[in-house]
């Protein structure tokens, strides 16, 4: 197809009925569909004749129970239907005392173990139902799968959502489709999702962020401004200046709750040091809550750091000091100020390991805890082997598993190839015997030591 041809869909009908709207592939790899080449709403209306068990009106949540294997399962569709004056299992005015059931839409239905042993005792009947399905009715993945000249794996059925954006990370065959995958994410997912992106290119930058593109939705100035909940904070961003994954939700609770532990078996103050805190998912719940914790956040990226100090503010932080430094600055910061600290928190990936060279020539009076995270090969094995190196050539020194209690926890999966980990250990004494390393010089912003709260 060229860019000035008309565009065509191809129908094709399947076995359930449904007829397929597909778009054809363009000849031209630049050309994108613009989305009013999408069908009209009407092309998606079918007419199923679902298969259905009549049963005493009674028991119908007996029967539920009992068909629970086999019955619809679709999203809006009610399964318990009144019998109606097509219905030719029961006439008269009995219909009045029976309902339908609404099975699972295949041939063999009737045949299952359930279906059978109910249909036996002589109580239950065959039925079927007119099943009216509109555009309103079908799924994300359902529509794209119509209508996209593609292998349904390929379909993209899931995003990653952001305030009220939805995040979606398009492989190359299906940019000439992106404005029509964004149209349909939209339309199935409002008024949650105003906005939907597309991601271009990867996390290359030293703030971890990437292009995006606006492909459906909202694209006035402030598109990219929104707030998420997390542990029970409010984190305001700019999604498009700023870190943020919500898929480490999980991992942002365990180790939040990990350190919390620690404040309820010692009743002492614990202080923490956040060294790449982003906008505060890991520090802002720490520091939140009325636990007996403090905590210093610093992050390389202005933006980010002026959103940590907002998020702080917002969520009502007091035992908290925002920093804006490099972080093997940072570090040589607290100490030369003498900052005693229990846990840190290094949370860049792909290269935080290497931020450990920052604690050579220690002079802590407390070997902290350390959490750092890597990305690693899937093999646990020996992904555990490699990290453990990474950490021990930056630090200068060997890490025992057992003297250092070390943990190597499996975070995410990133890639085919690779997973996100985090290992924990604590500091081995023997960096304080080794010579400092020079920080980078760089401007810095840091809390007045006379006006913050930290001791």
């Amino acid at each position: 197809m060229s860019s000035n041809q008309p565009v065509s869909l191809i129908a094709e009908t399947q076995s359930d009925g449904k007829s397929n709207l597909l778009l054809e592939a363009p000849d031209n790899e630049a050309y994108i569909y613009p989305v009013t080449c999408f069908p009209p709403l009407s092309a998606f209306d079918i007419c199923l004749k679902c298969p259905a068990l009549v049963v005493p009106a009674r028991q119908t949540s007996e029967y539920r129970k009992n068909l629970k294997n086999v019955i619809l399962n679709r999203p809006k569709v009610k399964v318990v239907i009144p019998l109606s004056d097509s219905d030719e299992a029961v006439t008269g005015e009995e219909r009045r005392n029976y309902r339908k059931i609404l099975l699972e839409n295949r041939s063999d239905v009737f045949e299952s173990e359930e279906v059978e042993e109910l249909l036996a005792t002589g109580q239950c009947f065959k039925g079927y139902h007119d099943l009216i399905q509109t555009y309103e009715d079908w799924s994300t993945q359902e529509v794209l799968e119509r209508i996209l000249p593609m292998d349904s794996c390929a379909v993209p059925s899931s995003f990653e959502q952001v305030g009220h954006l939805a995040h979606i990370n398009l492989r190359r065959e299906l940019l000439p489709f992106k404005y029509i995958v964004g149209k349909v994410i939209l339309d199935k997912n409002s008024p949650r999702i105003k906005t939907v992106v597309n991601k271009l290119g990867s996390i290359e930058s030293e703030f971890r962020t990437f292009g995006m593109e606006v492909i459906a939705g909202n694209q006035n100035d402030g598109w990219s401004n929104v707030t998420v909940k997390e542990e029970g904070c409010t984190f305001a961003m700019d999604f498009r200046r700023v870190y943020w994954n919500s898929r480490l939700a999980g991992e942002h609770k365990r180790l939040t709750e990990l350190i919390r532990g620690d404040t309820e078996r010692d009743g002492v103050p614990v202080i923490v040091v956040d060294f790449m805190a982003g906008i505060g998912p890991f520090s802002v719940p720490l520091s939140s809550k009325g636990y007996n914790i403090h905590v210093h956040a610093n992050d390389l990226n202005p933006c980010s750091y002026r959103y940590l100090v907002q998020n702080s503010k917002k969520n009502h932080c007091k035992n908290i000091a925002c920093y804006n430094m490099d972080a093997r600055s940072f570090c040589h910061h607290l100490q030369d100020r003498k900052i005693d600290f229990h846990h840190v928190l290094m949370n860049l990936p792909a290269s935080a390991p290497e931020f450990l060279d920052a604690f050579r020539g220690f002079q802590g009076t407390i070997m902290p805890r350390i959490h750092v995270y890597c990305f690693a090969p899937k093999d646990l094995g020996e992904a555990e082997k490699l990290s453990k190196a990474r950490c021990e050539t930056a630090l200068g020194c060997k890490l025992d598993t057992e003297r250092h209690d070390m943990k190597f926890i499996d975070v995410r999966n990133v890639s085919p190839k690779k997973n996100m980990y985090c290992i924990s250990f604590s500091l081995p004494p023997a960096v304080r015997d080794l010579p400092k390393i020079d920080a980078p010089p760089r401007e810095r912003t840091c809390p007045n030591p006379k006006r913050t709260r930290l001791i």
